[in-house]
C-alpha cells in the first residue's frame, strides 16, 4: 500500500519533522510542496531531491503573519489545483516559569499561540472550499495535523507549548464532526508525536548536541507515515500511543454522539440545520 495522498503541501518542513516527512514522502513518490520561513533550508530540500522519484518543491511563508495566508493559499489553488493533503506540521515551543513571573515574556505566549494553533486553524479556513469542492467530485483530500502526547499530560517546563496543542486537539475533533455531520467527505487527521530528535528544543535548559533523548527522527517519521498508509484517522506513536488511548481516544468516540443526543434534545439550538 502506499501513501493514499499524491500531492502534499507540508507546513513547517525545513526542520526536525516535517522535513524528514518530506524527504521519505517524497522518496515514496509523492509531490511535496515544502512550506517554511526559510528560503536557503527550501532551496536545499529541492535541491537534495532533484533525482528523487517525487517532485519537490519550495514555497516561503511565515505562518505567523495570518494576513498573508488567504491569498498564500489561493497561489497555491491556482498553480496547484491536483492538491489533495494539507499537512499542517509547523510549530515553536518554548521554555516558562510562572513561579518566577519576572522570568516569562508574554510575547512569546502569544508566538506560541499564533503559531501553533491559530495559524493552523487560519490555514484550514483558507483551504476548506478547495477541499469541499473536490470531496463533492469524489475525490479523496485531507488535513493532516501535528499535535503531541502533552496536549493530554501538560509539561510543567512548556506549559503554554501543551496548552496550545490541547487547542488544536480540540479544533481537530471539532471540524472532524462537522465535517462529517455535513456529510462532506473531507478527511481529518492527526498525527500525535512522543519526544523526537528535532531542533524543537534547541537553546533549552539542559539541551545541547550531546544530549537530545527522544526517538530519532527518520524512525518516528517512517512509523507516522505507516499509519496514515494503513488508513488510521489518529497516529499516535511510540510513548505517544499509551498517553492517547488513556487519555484521548474515548473522547474522540464521544464527541459525536454527544453533539447529537444535545441536538436530538435541545433541537435548534445547538444545531446549524
Amino acid at each position: 500500500m502506499a501513501f493514499p495522498y499524491k500531492k502534499v503541501l507540508l507546513i513547517g518542513a525545513t526542520s526536525g519533522i516535517g522535513l524528514e516527512a518530506a524527504n521519505q514522502l517524497v522518496a515514496q513518490g509523492v509531490n511535496v510542496i515544502a512550506v517554511g520561513r526559510r528560503q536557503d533550508r527550501l532551496d536545499s530540500f529541492v535541491a537534495a531531491n532533484a533525482d528523487a522519484p517525487g517532485k519537490a518543491s519550495g514555497v516561503a511563508l511565515d505562518i505567523s503573519a495570518i494576513e498573508q495566508i488567504p491569498a498564500f493559499a489561493q497561489r497555491i489553488i491556482d498553480a496547484h489545483p491536483d492538491l489533495d493533503c494539507v499537512f499542517l506540521n509547523a510549530g515553536i515551543q518554548y521554555v516558562m516559569d510562572f513561579s518566577k513571573p519576572w522570568t516569562v515574556d508574554l510575547s512569546k505566549i502569544q508566538q506560541e499561540i499564533t503559531v501553533n494553533y491559530v495559524s493552523m486553524v487560519a490555514l484550514t479556513h483558507a483551504f476548506v472550499p478547495f477541499f469541499q469542492d473536490k470531496a463533492a467530485k469524489q475525490e479523496k483530500v485531507a488535513f493532516i495535523y501535528t499535535t503531541t502526547s502533552l496536549m493530554s499530560l501538560p509539561y510543567p517546563m512548556v506549559l503554554n507549548y501543551s496548552a496550545s496543542k490541547a487547542a488544536l486537539h480540540s479544533f481537530i475533533l471539532g471540524i472532524r464532526e462537522q465535517f462529517k455531520h455535513a456529510g462532506q467527505d473531507v478527511g481529518v487527521l492527526e498525527l500525535v508525536t512522543p519526544l523526537v530528535q528535532t531542533e524543537l528544543h534547541n537553546g533549552q535548559p539542559g539541551w545541547g548536541p550531546d544530549f537530545n533523548p527522544g526517538m530519532p527522527v527518520d524512525v518516528f517519521v517512517k512509523a507516522a507515515l505507516d499509519g496514515f498508509v494503513a488508513g488510521e484517522e489518529t497516529v499516535a506513536v511510540g510513548q505517544a500511543k499509551a498517553v492517547y488511548d488513556e487519555f484521548e481516544a474515548e473522547k474522540g468516540r464521544r464527541v459525536g454522539p454527544v453533539w447529537a443526543g444535545i441536538r436530538k434534545a435541545m433541537g435548534k439550538a445547538h444545531t446549524f440545520d
